[in-house]
């Protein structure tokens, strides 16, 4: 099985070859006013449902606490009832197990972020690609 190359000149520059791939355009800074207005309505909607969320089971907790019920069954029934964020309290000032591998990735992951975040901003200015020449 073999196969045959023809090679075909051009007039084309080294520096410029890859243009054709390159759509300039496309990577201009245009501001999408729809994806903005979506954003803020995302970011609204949520901000409204977690404020919900929390108001409901504050007011429920300002309730609970308000009573006048100094009953020992009532209140260890209260205490047994609790759930979710409110069972974390005792477990927030407690060191992890392996502390200094958490420290690691920790630092790795700050260092990764840094990283891609960089290599994002070089490919933003344009100065990510070596060949690209602004004549």
């Amino acid at each position: 099985m073999t196969y045959s190359v023809k090679w075909e000149p051009t007039n084309i520059t080294f520096a410029h070859r890859f243009d054709v791939y390159l759509d300039y355009p496309f990577f201009e800074h245009q501001i999408h006013w729809f994806s903005i207005f979506n954003s803020f309505m995302m970011v609204i909607f949520l901000t409204g449902l977690v404020s919900m969320i929390l108001m409901r089971t504050l007011r429920n907790d300002y309730a609970k606490y308000a009573r006048d019920d100094d009953d020992i069954e009532t209140l260890e029934r209260d205490v047994n009832e609790e759930s979710g964020w409110k069972l974390v309290h005792g477990d927030v000032f407690r060191p992890p197990c392996n502390l200094v591998l958490l420290s690691a990735l920790v630092g790795i992951g700050t260092q990764l972020a840094a990283l891609i975040l960089l290599v994002i901003l070089l490919a933003i200015i344009g100065m990510l690609y070596i060949g690209y020449v602004n004549l």
